[in-house]
């Protein structure tokens, strides 16, 4: 006997781009690591189960998952304070000239351009939501000024890592 295939929402794309969670190629969302986080996305305290992951086969297999997501939420939620990741991008001010190269490419979406007047101009620089950055490097990459280093990675650092690597 054949059933229904399962399709997924087709709001799916528009509810992963504002979570920032990626899509597997069925338009199902993925999970951060199969084995080690299987009801976590890549996206810190938002969490995964049921038929928004994959087509389940068993009812136990959706409870189970969602006991999960009700224990790992439950960790978040009974914690006074929660501490955020102490390597994280910076900008220089000084350097920053507000091109925005390293706006698009921060697959995080934790930097923003801010207006500020100096000496009665309007200008832009870049500027850093430290809740949600992740310390990925990306920014700093791609920045043509050197404006932007993460902590306890700043170029000159970087630079001595791979000269003593290589000799």
């Amino acid at each position: 006997m054949l059933s229904a295939a399962t399709v997924p929402h087709p709001d799916a794309d528009q509810l992963a781009q504002k979570l920032k969670a990626p899509l597997n190629q069925d338009g199902f969302f993925m999970e951060a690591h199969m084995k080690l986080n299987p009801v976590d996305f890549a996206t810190e305290g938002i969490f995964l189960c049921g038929m928004a992951h994959y087509p389940k086969t068993a009812l136990a297999e959706t409870v189970s998952q969602a006991c999960a997501v009700a224990g790992r939420a439950a960790t978040i939620l009974t914690k006074q304070v929660i501490g955020l990741e102490p390597v994280i991008s910076h900008i220089n001010q000084d350097r920053c000239d507000g091109c925005a190269y390293c706006i698009d490419p921060c697959p995080f979406k934790a930097i923003s351009l801010v207006e500020y007047r100096s000496n009665g101009d309007i200008k832009k620089r870049a500027q850093i939501d430290e809740s949600a950055c992740k310390g990925c490097g990306t920014c700093q990459a791609t920045c043509p000024k050197d404006a932007v280093y993460v902590s306890h990675f700043k170029l000159a650092q970087l630079r001595a890592m791979v000269m003593a690597a290589v000799g």
